[in-house]
């Protein structure tokens, strides 16, 4: 023992044994920079994941409700021509679902009645359409307030192949007791949502109570060793009590980062106290312009896409501007002229719009501007394009849409009356639009089918009152 004492009272041990215990402390302060960096990348993880679930959470829900837009231009149509026979009602909801993607059919119900389908659910059998007919007599018999507002609510005519059914009211029917059913394919909706809107490396199920909805392939399940914490999110809409599960993903900067921490722990292990102590600075220096590139990359990222938005983006109302929309309307127009497709220009004007501005200053007409921009993009469908053309002018693209189907929509703009705060003044009523259309044809090329719209749109604001009273 004295001998072991005399041997470690020497400088030589003593330097032996302070670059063991600082070989030592330096791989503990590596294995915990290792520990709390694996803790912090998983905090960031799920941190990620929460964002990117409530953001497909709002995106899901704003897709189910986007497909009452065929609902609601069906249900105009009907009320701006009350005394259309069967037929043509039916030759109407065929259009809507031929060109509505995941509607399988469409049909009317009536309190007491059996629901009347003027284009039945396809593919199904008999026993399955009789079992969809009890569920919507039950869903009428036990909901008072189905005729007085949307409803929307899922069922299943077999135990793979969950359906959405919408019921919109129709206004001024007799005894105020009627509404159109849509019928959606659920499970094709979800798939499409899922692989093609959101692409993001996040592995997602969807569930009502206990039945699975959706579930990605990714998906590992609780009961799996190893599996990642899961998040939820609920998802309200009408009758829908939904749950969205989402685990975080693994992406390729994740596994980058793990090995770089695999690599960093094992040549802590390897190394002396020289060599651990070069890497431990180098690594703290990598891993500060690691941070610091990072945080630049994001905000060049940001300014970008900022930059991106102001270059396609009207500043006044939100809409697209005029740049962005000749791109895609020669796109659509080459679309549509290729594969024999109808397509529509709307041509829209604020009706005495100078003399609002001269009346009752810019900023009443910067209002006027922005009202007028929300009921547009309110009444029409999401494949639609709407954007400023410049002054008060609009414009707006129907793809896949008849003459008749647009003459509805003219219809709608042109008997809209949108009021605000100019009301007050006396002289001042509510704001009117004119509407010109430009249909594709054959011989005209994409800038006189925008020419022969804004032609109509000039005829028919001559044809426009010239008083602007409250009555106007």
């Amino acid at each position: 023992m004295r001998r072991w004492v005399l041997r470690l009272s020497s400088r030589r041990h003593r330097r032996l044994l302070l670059a063991g215990l600082a070989t030592v402390g330096i791989a503990g302060g590596v294995a915990g920079t290792v520990a709390l960096s694996r803790w912090q990348a998983a905090h960031a993880a799920r941190g990620d994941t929460r964002i990117v679930l409530n953001q497909a959470a709002q995106q899901l829900l704003r897709s189910l409700q986007s497909r009452r837009g065929t609902l609601t231009l069906l249900r105009d149509s009907l009320q701006n021509a009350p005394k259309l026979s069967l037929s043509e009602r039916q030759a109407l909801a065929k259009s809507a679902v031929a060109h509505t993607r995941h509607l399988l059919g469409i049909g009317y119900a009536q309190s007491r009645e059996p629901p009347l389908w003027w284009v039945a659910p396809s593919p199904a059998t008999d026993t399955e359409r009789a079992r969809l007919q009890r569920v919507l007599a039950q869903r009428i018999q036990s909901v008072r307030q189905i005729w007085q507002a949307p409803s929307t609510f899922t069922t299943s005519i077999q135990p793979t192949r969950p359906l959405l059914l919408m019921l919109e009211p129709l206004r001024d029917t007799a005894g105020g007791t009627g509404a159109i059913i849509g019928v959606f394919d659920l499970s094709i909706l979800l798939k499409d949502f899922f692989e093609l809107i959101l692409q993001q490396p996040y592995p997602v199920q969807l569930v009502d109570g206990s039945q699975v909805l959706y579930q990605s392939p990714q998906w590992e399940l609780a009961l799996d060793v190893g599996a990642p914490q899961t998040i939820e999110h609920g998802l309200r809409l009408d009758a829908i009590q939904w749950t969205l599960r989402m685990q975080p993903g693994s992406t390729h900067t994740a596994q980058t980062v793990s090995s770089f921490r695999l690599l960093l722990a094992g040549l802590s292990v390897m190394a002396g106290a020289v060599t651990i102590g070069l890497i431990w600075l180098l690594a703290m220096r990598t891993w500060v312009l690691q941070r610091a590139v990072i945080r630049r990359t994001a905000a060049l990222r940001r300014t970008t896409e900022r930059l991106r938005q102001l270059a396609v983006t009207d500043e006044l109302t939100g809409l697209h501007n005029r740049r962005f929309f000749l791109e895609r309307w020669q796109l659509e127009f080459e679309r549509a002229k290729r594969y024999q497709r109808p397509l529509v220009c709307l041509m829209i004007d604020v009706n005495r719009f100078k003399q609002i501005n001269d009346a009752l200053g810019h900023h009443i007409g910067d209002l006027v501007l922005k009202r007028v921009a929300q009921e547009l993009q309110a009444s029409l469908r999401q494949s639609d394009l709407l954007a400023r053309f410049g002054g008060d002018e609009f414009i707006v693209v129907l793809p896949e849409t008849s003459s008749e189907q647009a003459m509805v929509v003219v219809d709608k703009f042109r008997s809209l009356r949108i009021e605000g705060p100019w009301m007050r003044r006396s002289a001042v009523g509510p704001v009117q639009l004119s509407v010109g259309v430009g249909e594709l044809e054959p011989h005209l090329s994409s800038e006189e089918v925008i020419q022969r719209a804004d032609s109509d749109l000039y005829a028919s604001r001559k044809r426009q009152p010239a008083s602007v009273g409250p009555g106007s």
